[in-house]
């Protein structure tokens, strides 16, 4: 029976004679010599495998391109300099000006600026929707619709669509659908065996999990990869290769991480709602959460780490609450290994316009909470003490 050829093989990378290292090397270097300009032409074909320039491919980071490929279900998939960086170069391969796109109304503030601003300034029109309502879903195709735009739990209010009924819906109006899985993650969800057509991650976050990689991800069919490819290598965005070594460290343990942050999110979501401080509690894995029927059927084995709320005095009080605070710590970003806040008027949706954002449900009194994987019964003491200091004010 003929051995199945390792990740590492296809790459061709760690190989050191018969034995191979247990932790692949890094290629740190930026370009690749040859010996003949027929080699030159080879590569560039693709009539022999091998590497250009590390702007647009390293075998590091395609180590790690296999590995996402796998994580997520798809055909291939795509290592980027950050979240932001997968983000822009997909959806600037996908549409051309004159076309039409549909995005969630709620989503990371730096997103909604791309498809607020951006887009169309370069001749892309955009209509935000809640995707919650079919009939309004229907309604707003176009002939010019070429793509929908969803996050599978939205930041920061934790909603979840139906992705399934979404790509139904799309595929009569042969419009393609992308889905940035940044909280829910394939540990929760594959959106691609949903019917999604490219799937999007920051690497950044829970993939490599550590707070020290910049980085993000888009997976798809090998053509529509070909296409980003292209575009991530004319834009300058590809991943470098210690940023992929370590997001591959990371992979390591993630299904490990996952399976505790989203306990541990469950436990303090709870333990919120209860509390007299706290005027509600955004979490999928509530049954009291708007999305909780879908979140049920379409996250698996958990609702993810994420969550947030609202503390009663606004800004005023999520101020107080930082300030008592012993060892949550404010940081704008999420997913590392120890529970941090961040509050996102100031900082992940500090780009939206304050009117939209707060017609949106995202107040200045909202806080976002990424739930790490320590003992939450520490996290909570911390948390309920901070809280009750804001009763007693």
């Amino acid at each position: 029976m003929k051995r199945k050829e390792s990740a590492e093989e296809k790459v061709g990378i760690g190989q050191c004679g018969i034995t191979k290292p247990e932790v692949p090397p890094i290629y740190a270097t930026s370009v690749f010599s040859f010996e003949t300009l027929e080699d030159v032409d080879a590569v560039y074909e693709g009539g022999k495998p091998g590497y250009v320039y590390s702007r647009t491919s390293n075998p590091t980071v395609r180590l790690l391109e296999e590995e996402l490929s796998h994580l997520e279900g798809t055909e291939r998939a795509l290592a980027f300099s950050s979240g932001m960086a997968a983000i822009t170069t997909t959806i600037c391969s996908l549409v051309k000006p004159g076309d039409h796109v549909l995005a969630s109304k709620v989503l990371y503030g730096e997103t909604h600026k791309l498809f607020r601003e951006i887009l169309p300034y370069w001749g892309v029109e955009v209509d935000f929707l809640e995707f919650q309502d079919p009939a309004d879903l229907e309604s707003s195709f176009r002939e010019n619709t070429r793509l929908l735009y969803v996050e599978t739990i939205s930041n920061p209010l934790m909603q979840v669509c139906d992705i399934a009924g979404l790509c139904e819906e799309a595929e009569k109006h042969r419009c393609r659908v992308v889905v940035d899985n940044t909280f829910a993650t394939p540990a929760f969800c594959r959106p691609v065996e949903e019917g999604a057509h490219v799937v999007l991650e920051s690497l950044t976050k829970y993939l490599n999990g550590h707070s020290d990689v910049t980085g993000g991800m888009a997976g798809g069919s090998a053509a529509d990869m070909e296409k980003t490819g292209r575009f991530r290598a004319l834009m300058g965005g590809c991943m470098s290769p210690f940023d992929a070594w370590l997001t591959l460290r990371g992979l390591k343990t993630f299904p490990l991480r996952m399976e505790k942050h989203a306990e541990n999110a469950l436990y303090l979501a709870r333990k919120l709602e209860r509390h007299p401080a706290v005027k509600k509690v955004f979490y999928p894995g509530l049954e009291r959460h708007s999305s909780y029927g879908i979140a049920r059927k379409l996250l698996r084995n958990g609702f993810g780490g994420m969550l947030s709320f609202e503390v009663a005095g606004g800004e005023d009080g999520v101020s107080r609450l930082v300030r008592n605070l012993e060892n949550v710590e404010l940081l704008p970003s999420l997913a590392a290994v120890k529970t941090t806040l961040s509050h996102p008027a100031k900082t992940s949706h500090r780009s939206v316009p304050a009117d939209v954002r707060i017609s949106l449900g995202i107040t200045d009194g909202l806080v976002r909470l990424s739930a790490g994987i320590e003992t939450p019964e520490a996290v909570w003491q911390d948390m309920e003490k901070a809280l009750d200091e804001l009763v007693e004010a």
